[in-house]
């Protein structure tokens, strides 16, 4: 349930909303078959490799790991969970390559492969072998392009330091010692009972060892740092990039007012149920304890982080204070601004219909008349239609959990699994035909 909570923490300053804003384009077929071409040539030949250098249960334990690995990233691309928009693309190749010429010692002959994805947390990922995963969230949440490059600075050192390797022959390892059985059965647990969000997978396979990823951050701040103060970059803005994240479980939980779902589904054809609204009766429970269990979570969430500045701060203090001339931050801008607007066909696309509809509601609050917004909700609705004929409603719908979730949401919840099949199909066809008729 945490990451009910990470993707409806969004942010009330971030609202301005295009009129007709078109989503970006998906239909990078043939970009996107040739990665995935590459990545499994690539797996193939790299597992040759492996079988060269380590024998017995262990080669096959390692050979295990870099493919399960591999496989998800591979699902992700072939689910269009990678932005390929020459906007993106061109921008963060650029920053890439200002590292690598600032950095010729360290970066030299490295091949880097950095991309975005579809994920709305302002969250990167370092998976080896070159590849960087820098989540499009990061736009909506950093603010300019010294705190991005920071932040990827950060995951090119998890590269320099060889992370994904030494954490795959760490868990190999154990799973292959006698002595550490129990710490094997933890450490499959956290790695195969997944979250259905695949960043988070590859997430949890790279670090089951929380103790041993806390040293690695450190490790990659510090190589991170060097990378970064090395170009243009303001170096200050590396500690401000680490105090947003930090700062980022810690924001407010958004809520819908009631009378916004009799405004958008109070239709002609389908006139509004009070029916709808009925929830589960939770008098007895004292929300304040949410919001207590949320703030403790958040707090405990990042411990490492404020560890991680303290460390920066400490080591790298001479070179905090120097000044370098401002980046332009116009290209920045406007990419943080198509961020804004595609957090919503983002978990659309990532399967996450019930929070895509709750975000689409909450933004038309603000934006009434917006056609966007509207014909998201009919995209939205189209998908829990399909979804519920095929009896996987709960795959898209969070169940109700008083203790992890706001009232706001549990009514939204509510709302949702009381309407019947054929009255979700309604939704979907008023709002597909609304952007019909404006079209």
């Amino acid at each position: 349930m945490k990451k009910t909570i990470i993707f409806i923490f969004f942010f009330y300053s971030l609202l301005s909303f295009s009129q007709n804003y078109t989503a970006l384009d998906t239909t990078d077929y043939k970009i996107r078959k040739k990665l995935i071409e590459d990545i499994e040539s690539e797996l193939e030949i790299f597992n040759k490799e492996l079988k060269k250098s380590y024998k017995g249960k262990k080669r096959k334990k390692i050979i295990q790991s870099y493919t399960e690995l591999y496989n998800t990233f591979l699902k992700d691309i072939k689910k269009k969970k990678l932005v390929f928009n020459t906007h993106f693309t061109s921008y963060i190749d650029s920053i890439t390559q200002s590292l690598i010429d600032n950095n010729d010692t360290l970066l030299k002959n490295r091949k880097l492969r950095v991309y975005v994805t579809k994920n709305n947390s302002p969250n990167a990922l370092s998976m080896g072998r070159g590849f960087v995963l820098l989540n499009m969230g990061l736009f909506k949440y950093l603010k300019n392009e010294d705190q991005l490059a920071a932040v990827l600075s950060h995951e090119i050192a998890h590269q320099i330091l060889n992370h994904t390797k030494k954490n795959i022959l760490h868990t190999v390892n154990l799973e292959t010692s006698k002595e550490k059985r129990e710490q094997s059965k933890k450490i499959k647990k956290k790695k195969y009972n997944k979250q259905s969000e695949a960043f988070s997978a590859l997430k949890d396979i790279l670090y089951s060892n929380k103790k041993k990823h806390r040293i690695e951050e450190i490790e990659a701040d510090s190589i991170g740092f060097i990378l970064y103060k090395n170009t243009n970059y303001q170096p200050k803005e590396f500690v401000n990039a680490l105090s947003l994240l930090a700062k980022f479980d810690s924001l407010p939980n958004i809520s819908l007012k009631k009378e916004t779902y009799k405004k958008y589904f109070d239709l002609k054809e389908q006139p509004f149920k009070e029916e709808w609204m009925k929830i589960e009766d939770f008098n007895s429970y004292n929300y304040n304890n949410f919001k207590e269990k949320i703030n403790q979570d958040s707090i405990k969430s990042h411990p490492e982080i404020y560890e991680r500045i303290t460390k920066i701060k400490s080591t790298f203090a001479k070179e905090l204070l120097e000044e370098k001339p401002f980046i332009n931050n116009s290209k920045y801008k406007e990419l943080q601004g198509i961020a804004r607007n595609e957090d919503i066909p983002n978990l659309s696309y990532s399967e996450d219909y019930g929070i895509s509809i709750y975000l689409t509601l909450f933004k038309l609050e603000k934006n009434p008349t917006n056609l966007f917004l509207k014909e998201w909700l009919g995209i939205n609705f189209q998908k829990l239609y399909e979804a519920k004929k095929k009896y996987q409603f709960n795959r898209h719908v969070h169940r109700l959990v008083p203790n992890e979730q706001s009232e706001s949401y549990q009514q939204f919840i509510s709302f949702l699994w009381n309407l019947r099949l054929n009255e979700i199909k309604n939704i979907a066809n008023y709002y597909s035909k609304t952007k019909k008729a404006e079209d």
